[in-house]
């Protein structure tokens, strides 16, 4: 397959995939692909992309299409992703990957049985300013890590059919495991519904690893100051990200800080970019929907544990 026939398409064009809709009608102006299909219910949707082919019909959308990137709700995930794959298509799943355990191993089976292209939404893989904490940290450059805190906070209305845990907490534990290479072997802590007594807003947690690593994260959609923030504490060094903005100080033990430039980039872009690079070399680098099931099986057995 050539760049010149890569057909891409995206269903559900809500708050984030009319974002990924408008990154790849520049991919298609700048012949990245060469065609691009666009699906959702809601024909208002359409308003913008009335010069590209628009669809209701996901099942017609999927006969045009090489690869689909999946933005639709959660509950969603994983029968429209069963679909792609069962027509013979590469998907890009957004996050969280599916809603339990056992759909996610069923698509990487049939991914793996039809040899196809099979990715997970985890959008922070992406970003300069975690590949750079990524670096020190293989340099060493923080010596050894101790602790990792993670505060990922907005405010917003609960969304339909998730809580706080589904929506905000897959990019944290992928973040912990881009940055380190590791899983941790326990989480727990508390959750709390605030406004509203049927959903989860705001979690508090510790993650415990096999080795000394440990970690706190907040997550929550009640706070009034929107935060994507990871502080790191070393032997060495220690580091405070805005993960957002881009921005990154090393705090020497000596008390003095340094700001080391990042340059910003487009992450959306980039990640719809590995998509279609990946389908073209049938290499599943970077954001493979392994990761997906991995971070699946950890909030599932955290809901179980808080909740039993």
């Amino acid at each position: 397959m050539g760049v010149n026939n890569m057909k891409l398409g995206i269903v559900g064009l809500g708050n984030w995939g009319i974002r990924a809709a408008r990154e790849a009608v520049d991919l298609l102006k700048e012949q990245k692909i060469d065609d691009l299909y666009l699906c959702d219910l809601d024909e208002s949707r359409f308003e913008e992309f009335t010069r590209y082919n628009v669809t209701t019909d996901f099942e017609e959308m999927l006969t045009k299409v090489d690869g689909v990137h999946i933005c639709t709700q959660n509950k969603s995930h994983f029968e429209m992703g069963k679909k792609a794959l069962d027509m013979n298509k590469h998907a890009l799943i957004e996050k969280p990957f599916t809603s339990k355990q056992t759909q996610a191993f069923d698509l990487l089976e049939i991914a793996a049985e039809r040899d196809l292209v099979l990715q997970v939404g985890h959008i922070f893989r992406f970003a300069n300013i975690t590949k750079k904490l990524r670096e020190l940290n293989k340099k060493k450059t923080f010596g050894d890590i101790y602790h990792i805190n993670l505060d990922w906070t907005h405010f917003m209305k609960p969304m339909d059919n998730t809580d706080v845990l589904w929506d905000l907490l897959p990019h944290p534990l992928d973040i912990l495991h881009f940055i380190t290479s590791q899983w941790p072997s326990q989480i727990s802590g508390i959750i709390k519904n605030i406004r509203f007594s049927n959903v989860e807003e705001m979690a508090v947690l510790q993650a415990k690893y096999e080795s000394d690593l440990s970690a706190n994260i907040h997550i929550s959609w009640i706070n009034p100051i929107k935060r994507r923030r990871v502080e790191i504490i070393g032997s060495e060094k220690s580091a405070v990200a805005e993960c957002v903005k881009q921005t990154l100080n090393i705090y020497e033990n000596d008390g003095s800080i340094n700001e080391i430039p990042v340059e910003s980039n487009n992450t959306i872009r980039e990640e719809l970019l590995n998509f279609i690079n990946s389908i073209l070399s049938g290499k599943n680098s970077n954001n493979s929907g392994i990761l997906g099931l991995r971070t699946v099986e950890l909030i599932e057995k955290l809901q179980n544990d808080l909740f039993c």
